[in-house]
């Protein structure tokens, strides 16, 4: 029983690891924390940082910009980002846990 149990664990690693390649190798994840008492007079409350409520793999990221590039002058600037998982300010530990807990074996 005891080569049995030994075996079965190694297929079960075998298989996880396939399953992991599958998907891929690199995840690459996003948390945000919140904003810290003394940041929240320079960050109003995160204002540039955008979460769309329809998909958690997107963090946008918009502002105005009163920059020139050559002669080209640019207002609004926007810069979507796309993740296997962005975790809002707003998420748990518990929440980051549960997400990656199937990437980690003991």
């Amino acid at each position: 029983q005891e080569q049995q149990l030994h075996w079965l664990e190694m297929e079960r690693r075998r298989l996880h690891n396939l399953v992991q390649e599958l998907k891929g190798n690199i995840r690459v994840f996003c948390r945000v924390r919140p904003v810290l008492p003394e940041e929240e007079e320079r960050q109003k409350n995160l204002e540039h940082l955008h979460f769309p409520p329809h998909d958690n793999k997107v963090l946008v990221l918009s502002r105005s910009e009163e920059s020139h590039v050559g002669r080209e002058r640019r207002g609004d600037v926007r810069y979507d980002f796309s993740f296997d998982r962005v975790f809002p300010p707003a998420a748990s530990q518990q929440e980051v846990f549960e997400e990656i807990a199937l990437l980690v074996q003991v």
